[in-house]
């Protein structure tokens, strides 16, 4: 069995997919970086609306000195670009200066990105199999999570630093239409390719989050997580501080995870898409990696929620 039949991938998904006549029919192309020792978390992000002819994203670097996109390095993130004629994934150069190339499908990639803020040149290797899936809430069509070895270096305000870290791959594709955003958690943390972890849950009561899909890898083992419960501490802003794991997989093994988060940031991808995103410190049964929390909320929700807190 090839790699990509285990992982329930083709080739094709490394393209545009075959999509619907909905005119809020979205493909996105996912990935961060991080350095840790620099409290560095960054985000490659293009999004394409194919049956409008529109992209947007960008390229969005944190590092602690701010929360809001005019306080942080890098928020290069464009709206309304014309999607370029004839554009194919595996290979493309987009109008803002990002470059995707795959050198094995599915699997690895060269990103690249050049701006007058940043430069981007790094390599993308898959070392867990993905996370495939179809209608699971909170992903309403195709979704890949997969977690990938990042390598390469980055030029910010006239410094090369090194970037060698694992962090997610996310592709995703169907109908995501403004306005209709869940209360979203979304957690990972990896030691090394044979201790991971991906938890994904919904909150539909106050402060209950549980766990809806993921994935746990123990000690290689890779198995789908099939329940659980997030927990998060806040701080008087409502700004997630730390957040607890507790995940069962459906191999019946349990693990609990408690992250510490080292910097947090406001990203809003979306009109109706505000995420409270940090670098984390995760240790997890026994092992300490790196990774992310990220706390996503419709903005009105959001407002009401800290409204809450603040009494």
């Amino acid at each position: 069995m090839s790699y990509l039949e285990e992982w329930g991938l083709k080739p094709e998904d490394d393209m545009f997919h075959p999509r619907t006549d909905d005119r809020w029919w979205t493909e996105t192309w996912w990935n961060a970086w991080f350095v840790p020792e620099r409290k560095i978390i960054g985000y490659f992000y293009p999004v394409f609306r194919p049956n409008i002819g529109v992209q947007f994203g960008g390229v969005v670097v944190y590092d602690g000195r701010g929360d809001v996109e005019w306080e942080v390095p890098v928020f290069d993130y464009d709206w309304h670009q014309e999607i370029p004629e004839g554009l194919d994934l595996r290979d493309a150069q987009l109008a803002n200066g990002m470059t995707i190339k795959c050198l094995e499908p599915a699997r690895r990639y060269e990103l690249g990105y050049q701006s007058r803020d940043l430069e981007l040149h790094l390599e993308a290797e898959a070392v867990i199999k993905p996370l495939v899936t179809n209608g699971t809430p909170p992903f309403n069509k195709g979704h890949i999570d997969q977690i990938c070895r990042f390598v390469g270096e980055m030029v910010l305000e006239g410094e090369t630093i090194p970037v060698d870290c694992y962090a997610m791959r996310d592709r995703s594709w169907g109908p995501r239409q403004d306005g209709r955003q869940p209360t979203v958690g979304y957690n990972y943390g990896t030691a090394d390719p044979d201790n991971a972890f991906l938890a994904v849950s919904q909150c539909k009561s106050v402060d209950v989050w549980n766990i809806t899909t993921g994935f746990l890898v123990r000690d290689g083992l890779w198995s789908r997580v099939s329940s659980g419960r997030r927990t998060v501490a806040r701080d008087d802003e409502g700004h997630p501080v730390s957040v607890t794991i507790n995940g069962t997989d459906e191999l019946g093994r349990t693990f609990e995870a408690e992250g510490r988060a080292v910097n947090h940031n406001v990203f809003k991808t979306y009109p109706s898409m505000l995420c409270w995103n940090s670098l984390m410190d995760w240790h997890c049964d026994g092992w300490q990696g790196w990774g992310e929390d990220q706390d996503c909320w419709l903005p009105r929700r959001w407002r009401e929620y800290r409204a809450a807190l603040k009494g």
